[in-house]
């Protein structure tokens, strides 16, 4: 991480000792205010940078980077066991990453309702469902809203196993390496998994005649 942020290791290391430092006092309650102000002077500029590359907008950028410090600070006053984590920049980052990416999904679930398929090849293939504007004609406003019903009772359809494996890929945007960490599973066996819930909704809505 200290290469691809362009500080030396020594320097990368201060900082993570430092954020480290600062969360405890947050999660203390010893001058909590300014220990988090001082979290974000020091985060915010790799949180912005981020979210300016996924989204290529600044308002964007600036809305998200918000978001993901109003997150931060949530989970340092909550009760949640965050022991484990000790990158904190790193895992700032990593907030602000997977928020972008959940912001481009609702833009594009606003611009088309789509499924991703995976091949054998691990190909992907996008299935749209298709966005024309309906909104001057009850009856296919109707049915639009009927398909998108049915590709969420698709997902809620899927064995738990593939239903958490595909929403943590899909819908939080982990790696397939982040996933495994979670679920404790093999790589191979997320990929696994992913690949035959895509393909278990694909079913379920060309049975219904949706594509």
């Amino acid at each position: 991480m200290a290469k691809i942020l362009g500080l030396p290791e020594s320097e990368a290391q201060t900082r993570d000792e430092e954020l480290l430092l600062l969360t405890a006092r947050v999660r203390g309650g010893r001058n909590a205010d300014r220990a988090f102000e001082r979290i974000v002077s020091i985060c915010e500029k790799g949180v912005y940078e981020l979210a300016y590359s996924v989204t290529k907008n600044r308002e964007d950028a600036l809305d998200i980077s918000q978001n993901t410090f109003i997150k931060l600070w949530q989970l340092l006053v909550s009760e949640d066991d965050i022991s484990e984590i000790k990158a904190w920049y790193s895992y700032v980052l990593r907030m602000a990453r997977n928020a972008s990416l959940d912001h481009l999904r609702k833009q594009s679930i606003r611009r088309s309702d789509s499924l991703y398929v995976e091949d054998e090849n691990g190909e992907m293939r996008e299935m749209d469902i298709a966005d024309d504007d309906v909104s001057s004609d009850p009856v296919r406003s109707y049915e639009r809203a009927e398909q998108i019903a049915l590709v969420r009772e698709a997902m809620e359809s899927l064995p738990e196993e593939y239903k958490k494996a595909l929403v943590l890929r899909e819908l939080r945007g982990y790696s397939y390496k982040e996933i495994g960490d979670i679920l404790g599973i093999e790589m191979g066996t997320v990929k696994s998994k992913i690949f035959r819930a895509r393909n278990l909704v694909k079913e379920f809505l060309e049975k219904r005649n949706i594509f």
